[in-house]
C-alpha cells in the first residue's frame, strides 16, 4: 500500500484512513474481512501510577496545582508535555509560575533562566491556560492569566512573548480574571487565531479586538468565566458563547437573553437532527437553549447544591445519543434529553460527591474499553473517581486532594507511547489548614501532578493533545495548530458530537499480528547451526523496533533458552525482518530441534496487544549436522 499524508493522529487523515503511528503517515483502513483488531477485555479498571511531579528546585514552595493541566508537544520531539500553573495558595490577588513537564517522566523542561520565572512574568494562580500555535511559526505558544490582571503569552521554550494590550497595542489590558479559562480559536477562518477569555477577544499578538466583559460565561455571573467558541448557525465566522449571550467575531451581539442567569456552555447535536443545541449549566440548573436565539428549550433543577460546574457531553450508555453530565457541591449527575414530543431533560443517575469549595468542579469523559459507553472522569475535594457512564457505578477511586475551581482530570497519550493516560492536578494547601476535610485526613492529602496509565496497557488509544478547558477535539490539530476553518464538533467525520471527551477515531482498535517462521542454515556445520527467524507482521498496525525474539533448544518454550535477540527496525503491516542466532553444535547433538517465540518474555507474556496471541511461535525438528569429533 502507498502511504498517504503525514499524521500525528487519526484526525489528520482522510475518511477511510487511519494514522499508522510507527510510520507517522496515513494508511487505508483495512476492510473488515482482513482487519486485525484488539478490543480490550471488559473488566475492572487497573490504573497504575506512571510518574508524578511534587517538587522543584526552582521556587520550591510553588508546588500547588489547582488548574486543569494542558497537554501539548512543545518541542516536536514526539513526546507531549504537561503545562501547569504552580502556586503556594489560591488567591487571585497572588501569583504563580508556569511550568512545563516532560510527558514521559515529569522532568521539568525549562531551567531557572527561562522567562516564565522572571518576576515580571508571573502568572495568575486561578486562570487555566490554553496552548496552540498562534503565530504560525510551527511551535506552540501558551496563553494564561497574568499576575495582577490581563493575559500573558509564552513561547514554547518558556520565553515571554507578549502581554495583553488595549486596542491601541500599547496600553496594558489588565482586567481582573476571577478563575477564568483561556480559549484559542480561529474565529474568521483566516489562518490567524484569536484568544478568548470571558467575552474579551484578542488577536494573535495579544491586542484587544473587542470586550464583552471578563465575567462573560461565568456561572451565575460572578465567578469563573468559561466561555466557548462555536459556529452557531453554520455560517462563518464563529461566535463566542456564554449562557445568556452570544457575540459575533467582531464583538457585536449575535443574540442576548438578559433575563437568564449566565452559565457554563457546551454544544452538541443532542437529538441527532443535524442541528446543535446549547447546553448551559447555570445557578444549579441544566438548560437546553437554541444556539441561534438563546431561547430556553428545556431545563431541570440539578440534584444537590451549588451553581455546578462546566458540562460534559458524551454517549454514556451506547445508545447512539449524547447525554449531559455535570457536578455541583455534593452530586455528580448525568442527564438524558429528548426533543419529542416536547423538549425535556431527566436525571439518568446521580452519585454523591464533595465539593464545598467552589461547587463548580469540571469533569472529562473517556471510553476506556471502547465499548461505546463513555466513562466519567472526575475529581472532587478528596477523590479521583471513574464512574460508569450508564449507571454511575464507581469503577475506580483514588485519594487526590483539591480545593477545586472548575478543573478536571485530562485524558491523553501523555508520553507518546500510543497508550492512554490520565493526568491529575492535586493541591493540599487548604487541606493542611483543615478545610476541606477528607476521610483520609490532612496527612493523606497531596500536591502536584500525577499521571496514571493502565497496568496492562489495555485502555483504548487516544490523542496526544488536550490544549484548553473548552476542549472538543475539532478545536486543535494533533501538532498544536489551530484548524482554519474549524469543523463543527457535532458533525462527522471530523466531529464526534461530544464535549470535553477524549477521542477514539479510525483505526483505534487496529492491532498487530506478529508471526514467525524458523529455518536453519547448515553452512557452519559441523561447528555451528545458524537459526534464521523470519518475524512478520500480518496485522493491521505497525510495531516499533525492539520486539523480543527468543530461541530455544527443544520443541517448545520449555526447552533450553539459547538466547534473546530483538528486531532492529519497525514492522509495518505485511513487513518482515530476519533475526538470526548462531548455535554452537556439541558432540552430544544428534538430531536437533529448535523453537522460536516472538514478543514473549520468560513467563510467556507479550508486551504488545495483538489480534491473535497463539501464533507467535514456530518449531523446527530433524536438524542434522555432522558433528566434529
Amino acid at each position: 500500500m502507498t502511504p498517504g499524508a503525514p499524521c500525528i493522529e487519526w484526525a489528520d487523515c482522510a475518511e477511510g484512513e487511519f494514522c499508522e503511528p510507527t510510520l507517522g503517515q496515513c494508511l487505508p483502513q483495512p476492510p473488515g474481512v482482513s482487519l486485525c483488531e484488539y478490543k480490550p477485555p471488559v473488566g475492572p479498571l487497573t490504573p497504575a501510577l506512571e510518574w508524578s511531579w511534587t517538587e522543584s528546585a526552582i521556587f520550591p514552595a510553588y508546588r500547588q496545582v489547582i488548574n486543569m493541566p494542558v497537554v501539548v508537544d512543545l518541542d516536536h520531539d514526539a513526546i507531549p508535555d504537561v503545562v501547569i500553573v504552580t502556586s503556594t495558595g489560591f488567591s487571585e490577588a497572588g501569583f504563580a509560575y508556569l511550568r512545563a513537564l516532560n510527558g514521559s517522566d515529569g522532568v521539568e523542561k525549562w531551567d531557572a533562566a527561562a522567562g516564565v520565572y522572571a518576576d515580571a512574568n508571573r502568572v495568575q494562580p486561578r486562570v487555566t491556560p490554553a496552548a496552540a500555535d498562534i503565530d504560525g511559526d510551527g511551535h506552540v505558544e501558551i496563553v494564561t492569566g497574568k499576575a495582577g490582571g490581563g493575559l500573558i503569552a509564552f513561547e514554547h521554550d518558556g520565553a515571554m512573548k507578549w502581554v495583553s494590550t488595549q486596542a491601541d497595542g500599547v496600553t496594558p489590558w489588565t482586567a481582573g480574571l476571577a478563575s477564568a479559562t483561556v480559549a484559542i480559536a480561529d474565529l474568521e477562518g483566516d489562518g490567524s487565531p484569536e484568544i478568548v477569555v470571558g467575552g474579551a477577544i484578542f488577536d494573535a499578538a495579544g491586542k484587544l479586538r473587542s470586550s464583552g466583559g471578563a465575567l462573560f460565561g461565568s456561572n451565575n455571573g460572578g465567578y469563573g468565566a468559561v466561555s466557548i467558541v462555536a459556529d452557531l448557525d453554520g455560517a462563518m465566522p464563529q461566535e463566542v458563547v456564554s449562557g445568556k449571550r452570544a457575540l459575533r467575531a467582531d464583538g457585536s451581539i449575535y443574540w442576548d437573553a438578559p433575563a437568564l442567569a449566565d452559565g457554563y456552555p457546551a454544544i452538541a447535536d443532542l437529538d441527532l437532527d443535524g442541528s446543535p443545541e446549547l447546553v448551559i449549566v447555570s445557578a444549579g440548573f441544566v438548560r437546553i437553549q437554541s444556539p441561534t436565539t438563546g431561547a430556553v428549550l428545556a431545563q431541570i433543577d440539578m440534584p444537590g447544591s451549588g451553581d455546578a460546574g462546566p458540562p460534559t457531553i458524551a454517549d454514556f450508555d451506547a445508545d447512539g445519543f449524547p447525554e449531559i453530565a455535570s457536578a455541583n457541591g455534593n452530586a455528580y449527575s448525568v442527564y438524558d434529553y429528548t426533543s419529542n414530543p416536547a423538549p425535556a431533560l431527566s436525571v439518568r443517575w446521580q452519585s454523591p460527591t464533595q465539593d464545598q469549595s467552589s461547587f463548580r468542579t469540571g469533569s472529562s469523559v473517556f471510553d476506556f474499553q471502547g465499548d461505546g459507553a463513555a466513562e466519567v472522569v472526575y475529581n472532587d475535594e478528596c477523590y479521583f473517581r471513574v464512574y460508569g457512564g450508564d449507571d454511575g457505578a464507581i469503577l475506580y477511586e483514588e485519594p487526590n486532594s483539591s480545593a477545586t475551581i472548575h478543573e478536571y482530570p485530562v485524558v491523553a497519550d501523555v508520553d507518546g507511547d500510543n497508550n492512554t493516560e490520565v493526568v491529575l492536578a492535586a493541591n493540599d494547601a487548604n487541606h493542611l489548614g483543615g478545610s476541606p476535610s477528607c476521610p483520609y485526613g490532612a496527612n493523606g492529602a497531596r500536591h502536584g501532578v500525577y499521571v496514571y496509565g493502565d497496568a496492562g496497557d489495555n485502555w483504548v488509544r487516544t490523542r496526544r493533545v488536550w490544549n484548553q478547558h473548552a476542549y472538543h477535539i475539532t478545536n486543535v490539530n494533533g501538532d498544536g495548530t489551530v484548524p482554519s476553518p474549524e469543523p463543527p464538533s457535532w458533525i462527522p467525520p471530523a466531529g464526534l458530537n461530544n464535549y470535553r471527551q477524549s477521542s477514539q477515531g479510525a483505526g483505534v482498535f487496529n492491532a498487530p499480528d506478529l508471526q514467525v517462521s524458523l529455518e536453519a542454515s547448515l553452512a557452519g556445520c559441523p561447528s555451528s547451526v545458524l537459526l534464521r527467524a523470519f518475524v512478520q507482521n500480518q496485522g493491521s498496525l505497525g510495531v516499533g523496533p525492539g520486539v523480543k525474539v527468543r530461541f530455544y533448544r527443544g520443541n517448545d518454550a520449555q526447552g533450553t533458552l539459547l538466547g534473546e535477540a530483538t528486531t532492529a527496525g519497525p514492522l509495518l503491516p505485511g513487513q518482515y525482518e530476519l533475526v538470526t542466532m548462531s548455535y554452537a553444535v556439541t558432540p552430544a547433538d544428534q538430531v536437533m530441534s529448535f523453537h522460536v517465540e516472538v514478543d514473549k518474555d520468560d513467563q510467556g507474556q507479550g508486551s504488545l496487544n495483538e489480534c491473535l496471541e497463539d501464533n507467535n511461535g514456530a518449531s523446527l525438528g530433524g536438524v542434522l549436522c555432522d558433528v566434529a569429533q
